[in-house]
């Protein structure tokens, strides 16, 4: 017991405030955010963020020559564009190459990507555009839309855009985060449906994830940690960031279709926090979630290892690792760096106490820093509902259980690695595809790009 104390005192030290971090600092001047920090931690981070704009003529407006052409919006200006909120669903073309008789690539980006250069899209773009095959077949165009709106007004945007916009013969989209789950829900619209030809997603969370569950979040705090100082700490932070988003408790909750969200008070005096509020009702084993599109998608889902994965440590250890921990995890996720903030957050969602009174069995292991495997890899009700993806073990479980077209699942990536290709240090930068481990290990955007011209 006076190890752990020791150890939650270390975490309280350490003053971990990574919720205004991890969704923050995908936007310029998300370190004006940051509660209880230094303004020269502020100035460093935006300096330590790099390319502040977008070049004038690298986003270029696309050119309306027909009722079903894709639509277009004035020139994007440097900066104080990209600072401004989009008031309905803008595109960008990436060049200003013609789109001749190729297809177009709709990149759709996630949380606040609407405030960074290229949407968070350029690493990715460029890969894709240095190579010819993709150049032969595809011509990139940017989304770019307002992501702290509701999931029904976004989706409505798309709807409006994609029914009458989209080309004939098909759409090609890649949407990673929650634009994944927005796709997903325009395409219930038959002719939005019928536009689309493939959707490839990369982190998405169909189901939502614990994270945006505020009740089940502050009971796990109250539940995981001794001292009264370190739940203040975690509970206030995640509190202020999720007043400004609103959005993500409303619209992107764990669906619960597992049954593990807790249903009981956190406790007599706070009966406000009722959990039975927030916990989805879910009667039915039947695949309800099952969309008729669903076979035009590919999802990508990954984990990251930590305190469980591969294999559970001690309270000991996690005590004698500490100071490794605040060099490499804390000190820089105070910093603004998005990869440090994602690792805490993984162990966080690990964290989600279960429904089962006194249990303390962690549920979400296997998880990217937003996003439960189980979240993204579009598994069946009846899959998810039957079976807990607790350790590595129990991913050869999940094959055949998607009702995506194919599901590929990444070991030791964040939600970021998507979309920057980049691992934690020390790991190789070829993946292998857990769900089908015959095929030979590439990096993230080779294995992007496969998918795109199979």
């Amino acid at each position: 017991m006076s190890t752990l104390i020791l150890l939650e005192l270390l975490e309280l030290l350490e003053l971990r405030l990574t919720f205004a971090v991890v969704y923050e600092n995908m936007t310029f001047n998300h370190r004006q955010q940051f509660f209880l920090l230094p303004l020269v931690f502020a100035a460093l981070a935006w300096i330590l963020s790099g390319q502040n704009c977008i070049a004038q003529d690298s986003l270029v407006p696309l050119k309306q020559t027909g009722e079903r052409d894709i639509w277009s919006v004035s020139a994007l200006i440097p900066d104080r564009a990209i600072k401004s909120t989009p008031k309905t669903l803008e595109i960008y073309q990436y060049d200003k190459s013609p789109l001749g008789s190729r297809q177009p690539l709709l990149l759709v980006h996630g949380l606040l990507g609407e405030f960074h250069p290229f949407f968070r899209w350029q690493e990715l773009a460029q890969y894709l555009n240095s190579d010819q095959a993709f150049q032969n077949r595809y011509k990139i165009y940017l989304a770019r839309y307002n992501s702290r709106l509701s999931l029904r007004e976004i989706t409505g945007q798309f709807k409006l855009a994609l029914r009458h916009r989209a080309p004939a013969g098909g759409l090609t989209i890649i949407a990673i985060s929650l634009s994944g789950k927005i796709i997903r829900h325009a395409m219930q619209d038959q002719a939005v449906d019928q536009s689309i030809s493939k959707v490839l997603t990369l982190g998405a969370f169909f189901r939502g994830s614990p994270l945006f569950c505020s009740n089940w979040m502050q009971q796990s705090i109250r539940k995981r940690h001794l001292s009264p100082l370190i739940r203040l700490d975690r509970s206030l932070g995640y509190k202020l960031y999720f007043a400004r988003h609103k959005n993500l408790l409303a619209d992107y909750a764990w669906d619960n279709v597992d049954g593990q969200m807790p249903g009981g008070k956190l406790s007599q005096s706070k009966a406000a926090l009722d959990l039975a509020a927030n916990v989805p009702t879910h009667t039915q084993s039947s695949d309800e979630n099952k969309h008729s599109s669903d076979h035009k998608f590919v999802v990508y889902a990954g984990y990251l290892h930590n305190q469980y994965i591969p294999r559970a440590h001690s309270a000991v250890y996690n005590f004698l690792l500490s100071p490794v921990t605040f060099a490499s995890t804390t000190f820089p996720a105070q910093l603004g760096r998005e990869h440090p903030a994602l690792r805490y957050l993984d162990s966080f969602i690990a964290g989600a106490v279960p429904k089962t009174a006194g249990s303390n069995k962690i549920i979400y292991p296997l998880n990217d820093g937003i996003s439960p495997i189980s979240s993204s890899l579009l598994l069946t009700d009846d899959f998810v509902a039957s079976h807990v993806l607790e350790n590595e073990a129990s991913i050869k479980e999940v094959v055949g259980h998607s009702t995506a077209k194919k599901a590929r699942l990444f070991d030791n990536i964040d939600h970021l690695t998507f979309i920057e290709g980049h691992r934690p240090a020390g790991s190789a930068q070829n993946l292998t595809d857990l769900l089908a481990q015959t095929e030979q290990p590439h990096s993230m955007f080779a294995w992007i790009l496969r998918d795109l011209l199979e």
